[in-house]
């Protein structure tokens, strides 16, 4: 009867203790669990972080190219502007048009338009990891950034194609070689100083006035560009701020 009896309590012992290495064993994996969770939060948000940080850096950049570009950018308007009234205003007894090809030398050098840097922005999006930035009001800032450099590129395409246009027509009224393009062109200084040197190869009426019309133009998208890069200075400087405030950067 003792014997029956002691084995009975042995079949419960080994019950409660099943049940108790059930629920160590689960507490082993859900503890894991919780840890690895936690780590992966820990590292997403140390990555963004760094998305954070790589973002300021390029807003930082965009700010310093864009003050140069609007810099230059004024200073060809204004011979733009000069370059246009000269030939709108052409008076075919004028002696000297060297002032005509100063001017447009200056509109026709290279243009100042910038590149925004979308380092961060591009790896944000093809990666997916735009979801790494939980603050909305800086997903917001960021995508508002990202809109305004897709207008940016859409306006330089007609700086540089009114530019290009404004070649086709330079080349009925000006003689390139004297710009000093071409290995051919090393002219001596004093020829260049002798009025004269710089004559328009036609002061044709007509011809003057379409090109003064197209200079008019590209100085009006040149100033529309130059606006838009001011618009993108402000965006990067609120951008810079958001992720400095919502990161507690200093």
């Amino acid at each position: 009867m003792e014997v029956h009896h002691h084995s009975h309590a042995h079949g419960k012992k080994n019950w409660r203790s099943y049940v108790w290495e059930f629920l160590m064993l689960f507490l082993a994996v859900f503890c894991g669990f919780l840890a690895e969770y936690q780590l992966e939060h820990v590292i997403e948000h140390q990555r963004e972080k760094v998305y954070v940080k790589s973002m300021i850096e390029d807003a930082e950049t965009d700010r310093i190219n864009i003050k140069k570009a609007v810099t230059d950018n004024n200073r060809r308007i204004l011979h733009l502007d000069t370059l246009a009234n000269l030939c709108a205003d052409y008076h075919s007894d004028q002696r000297d048009d060297s002032s005509i090809y100063w001017h447009y030398l200056y509109g026709l050098f290279h243009p100042a338009v910038i590149s925004p840097t979308e380092r961060t922005i591009q790896q944000l999006k093809n990666a997916g990891e735009m979801r790494l930035i939980r603050e909305k009001t800086v997903t917001d800032s960021i995508i508002l950034y990202d809109d305004m450099a897709k207008k940016l590129a859409d306006q330089r395409a007609y700086y540089e194609l009114y530019q290009n246009n404004s070649v086709k027509l330079a080349a009925q009224l000006f003689n390139f070689k004297k710009f000093g393009f071409g290995v051919s062109a090393n002219v001596p200084m004093d020829s260049i100083l002798k009025k004269g040197y710089f004559r328009l190869i036609s002061n044709d009426k007509a011809r003057l006035m379409e090109f003064a019309n197209l200079i008019f133009v590209y100085e009006g998208v040149v100033q529309y560009y130059n606006d838009l890069l001011e618009m993108m200075d402000r965006h990067a400087y609120y951008l810079i701020q958001t992720l400095k405030k919502e990161y507690h950067i200093k």
